[in-house]
C-alpha cells in the first residue's frame, strides 16, 4: 500500500482524510494517523486507492516538469546553433566581399564535387536494396575510387551522397571524427546493413539466376558472395576453408534447438569441426542424456494439407517393441493366406459394381491402366496436364511427395520468399529451397487453387504433386465440366 510513497504523499493523504499534520510528524506518525482514521477503518480500499492516486499524480507531475525542462534546453541549443550559423554566414559574406576570387573558387569546388559524384555513380553499382549485396556495392565503389583517383578527403562525402536516405540512421549517431574517415564510415554502414555470416551462407546457397541475368553474371555474383562469406569468417587458407565447409555441413544436420544454442555460443566467430562436435555433445547430454536428434530437414514427402509437426509425435519407448508380427496373414481383398493385400492381383482390378452405371471417359483425369500387371513389372509414371499460374505444365503424380515441387524455370519469382525448407530425397540428398504459394488449375477457365509449393532450380521434372493435391484441384471444376462425355 505504501510502496513508492514519499512523505509529501502521506501528508496529502492525511489532509484529505481531515487529519491534522504537524511539522514534526515523521513518516511513521503519518502512517499511524492514516491507519487510525475512521475512513480507513470503514473503507480501507478507498484509502489505498487514494494513496496510489497521490503517488501517481506526483510521478506524472515530475515527468511533466522534466519534459518541459528538456524542451527548454533543446530550444536553447537550437537557438544557439542558429546564432552560430548566422555568424558563420556573416563571416563568409564578409570574406567574399573582401576577396571576390574566393567565390569563384567555391563554385568551382562545388562543380568538381558534383562531377565526381556523377562519375562515381556511373562506374559503381546502385545502392542495394538487399543487405547481402552491400559487399558488391563497396567493391564496385572502391574500384571507381581507384579509377577516378579520388582523394581520401572526398570519399566519405561521396559515400553519404550515394546512400541518400539510407544514411539517415548512420548520421544520427556517427561521431564528427568518424564522418571524415571513409574506412570508419564504411564499417559503420556495414554494421548497420550487413548480414550475419550464417545469413550470408544461406543467401549463397539459395541464390537463383534472375531472368535478365547471364550465367557469367550469375557466376560472378556467386563468386563475390562466397568470397564475402569467407571474409566474414576470416578464412584465408585451404585448411581453414575445409574446416569451415565441414562445420557448415555439421551445423545443417542439427535440430532447431541445438542449432540455436550453437548460434548463440558462436556469436561472431565459428567453431572448428571438433570444437563444434564437442559443443553439440555437451549440450545434448546435459539436456536429455541422449545423443539422439531430429535433423532440421523438411520431409520431401510431407502432405501440404497436413500441418502436423514431427516434434509432437508420440515417442516410442526403446524397451517396447514397435510392432508385433501377426500370426495369421490374410489378404483383406480376396481372403487368401498366401499373400498380403499389397501383392494381391485383384487390387488394381476395376470394381464390377460401377460397370452398369456408366461406360464413359472422365475429362482431364488421371489415366490408369486397369490391366493385370505381373508382379515383376514396374508401374509406369503417371502424368497429367494442368496449369500453373496460367501456364500449361506437365505434372508428375507421385504418392511419395508430401509437398508439391515446381521447377524454378517455369515461374518468375518477383520477391524472395521468407520461408526456406530443406528437401530430402530417398537417397539422402538434401537441398534448401524457397516455398511460395502457387496458383494451380485444371485449365485456364477453371478456378485456381493456391498451394504451398517448393521452388527448386534442379528439378528434372516440370512439376511433382501428390494425388491428394490433384484431387483438390479437380474439385474446383464447375459442375458442368464434371459430367461425363461419350
Amino acid at each position: 500500500m505504501y510502496k513508492n510513497a514519499l512523505k509529501e504523499d502521506l501528508i496529502r493523504v492525511v489532509e484529505e482524510l481531515d487529519g491534522t499534520v504537524e511539522s514534526s510528524d515523521t513518516i511513521v506518525k503519518l502512517k499511524t494517523k492514516i491507519e487510525n482514521s475512521s475512513t480507513f477503518e470503514s473503507d480501507p480500499d478507498f484509502v489505498k486507492t487514494l494513496i496510489q492516486n497521490c503517488i501517481d499524480e506526483r510521478v506524472s507531475q515530475n515527468e511533466r516538469e522534466v519534459t518541459s525542462e528538456q524542451k527548454i534546453e533543446l530550444a536553447k541549443l537550437q537557438l544557439a546553433k542558429l546564432e552560430k550559423e548566422i555568424e558563420l554566414q556573416l563571416a563568409k559574406n564578409k570574406a567574399l566581399s573582401l576577396n571576390p576570387a574566393a567565390k569563384v573558387e567555391e563554385k568551382q569546388f562545388e562543380t568538381n564535387i558534383e562531377n565526381m559524384i556523377k562519375s562515381i555513380k556511373t562506374l559503381s553499382l546502385p545502392v542495394p536494396t538487399r543487405s547481402e549485396n552491400f559487399n558488391l556495392f563497396f567493391q564496385s565503389l572502391e574500384r571507381a575510387f581507384l579509377t577516378k583517383k579520388i582523394n581520401d578527403e572526398y570519399k566519405s562525402e561521396i559515400l553519404i551522397n550515394l546512400l541518400g536516405e539510407r544514411a539517415h540512421n548512420v548520421l544520427l549517431y556517427i561521431k564528427e571524427e568518424e564522418l571524415n574517415d571513409y574506412e570508419k564510415l564504411k564499417s559503420i554502414v556495414l554494421r548497420e546493413f550487413q548480414l550475419t555470416p550464417r545469413e550470408c551462407l544461406n543467401s549463397f546457397k539459395n541464390a537463383v539466376k534472375s531472368s535478365g541475368e547471364t550465367y557469367i553474371q550469375f557466376a560472378a555474383r556467386l563468386t563475390a558472395n562466397f568470397q564475402y562469406y569467407c571474409s566474414l569468417r576470416k578464412v584465408n587458407s585451404f585448411e581453414s576453408l575445409c574446416d569451415l565447409i565441414i562445420s557448415d555441413k555439421l551445423f545443417e544436420t542439427l535440430n532447431k534447438e541445438t542449432a540455436t544454442h550453437i548460434g548463440i555460443r558462436e556469436a561472431e566467430d565459428w567453431f572448428r569441426p571438433i570444437d563444434l562436435a564437442k559443443e553439440c555433445d555437451i549440450y545434448i547430454s546435459s539436456r536429455s542424456g541422449s545423443h539422439k536428434e531430429i535433423p532440421i530437414t523438411y520431409g520431401y514427402t510431407q502432405d501440404p494439407f497436413k500441418n502436423i509437426s514431427q516434434n509432437f509425435k508420440t515417442k516410442i519407448k526403446e524397451n517396447y517393441p514397435q510392432y508385433h508380427e501377426r500370426e495369421n496373414k490374410n489378404c483383406y481383398i480376396c481372403g487368401d493366406s498366401s499373400h498380403c493385400a499389397r501383392d494381391c492381383e485383384k487390387r488394381f482390378k476395376p470394381k464390377e459394381s460401377n460397370d452398369h452405371i456408366h461406360n464413359r471417359i472422365i475429362v482431364n483425369t488421371l489415366k490408369r491402366e486397369s490391366e493385370k500387371q505381373n508382379s515383376d513389372e514396374c508401374a509406369n509414371l503417371q502424368y497429367v496436364n494442368i496449369f500453373v499460374e496460367n501456364q500449361p505444365v506437365t505434372a508428375l503424380i507421385d504418392s511419395g511427395c508430401q509437398i508439391p515441387v515446381l521447377n524454378s524455370s517455369l515461374i518468375r519469382v518477383q520477391t524472395p520468399s521468407e520461408e526456406i525448407i530443406t528437401l530430402s530425397s530417398c537417397f539422402g540428398e538434401q537441398r534448401m529451397v524457397e516455398v511460395k504459394p502457387i496458383n494451380i488449375s485444371l485449365n485456364q477457365q477453371s478456378p485456381s487453387l493456391s498451394v504451398r509449393t517448393a521452388i527448386s532450380p534442379t528439378l528434372t521434372e516440370e512439376f511433382i504433386i501428390h494425388p491428394s493435391v490433384y484431387s483438390e484441384i479437380k474439385k474446383t471444376r464447375p459442375r458442368k465440366e464434371r459430367c461425363f462425355i461419350k
